[in-house]
């Protein structure tokens, strides 16, 4: 409709998945794989059907997905980022580090814990540019994160609306006060999932 207002879709895929996982144990949604013993979703997220719900009443234009990763990619995550560029998301990654952790209580060292560096900054780089050059009208973060609030606030002052879309279990109160509408995961779950 001529009347939508444009707007783009800013994913960090940590917190989502973050607050994902901590939703689906929380709520029954994880089993274990017998051949592995790990734990495994028995719920998973639609993207088509996310971006949907949370640009519902927009004129959808484009959608960022930032992710720290392995290189080189796997198969499989490639194959899942070349769907989410069918859907017009764009794929910004950062390569996963690893760091040396010890043990506070045994000084046993860790010395492959993967840690992500970098994804914060390009989404809000890109938030905050994209603004500026006001390629959107509202702008949806996927994220509840309150390191988010300078770059929400920053884009408001632009006269963009802000929403973040996040599930409670990872939504700061910073950012829940800073944006002009909240949209919750939680309350979404049969909408966003996979059939």
């Amino acid at each position: 409709m001529a009347d939508e207002k444009k707007s783009m879709i800013f994913i960090d895929a940590s917190n989502l998945l973050g607050g994902w996982w901590t939703y689906c144990k929380g709520n029954g949604f994880i089993s274990i794989d017998n051949k592995t013993n790990r734990q495994i979703l028995s719920k998973k997220i639609d993207y088509q059907k996310l971006i949907s719900e949370i640009a519902k009443n927009t004129d959808f234009i484009r959608g960022y997905f930032y992710n720290s990763v392995d290189e080189p990619v796997d198969s499989k995550k490639q194959g899942f980022f070349d769907k989410l560029r069918s859907l017009e998301v764009t794929i910004v990654t950062k390569k996963l580090r690893h760091k040396i952790v010890k043990c506070k209580h045994c000084q046993k060292e860790d010395f492959n814990v993967p840690y992500q560096k970098g994804v914060d900054v390009a989404l809000v780089t890109e938030f905050m540019s994209l603004a500026t050059e006001k390629a959107y009208e509202i702008g949806i973060v996927v994220s509840g994160d309150n390191d988010f609030v300078d770059a929400i606030n920053y884009v408001k002052s632009k006269g963009i609306k802000v929403w973040v879309a996040s599930f409670a279990n990872c939504l700061g109160e910073d950012a829940m006060r800073a944006v002009d509408k909240v949209i919750q995961l939680d309350k979404l779950i049969n909408n966003i999932c996979m059939a």
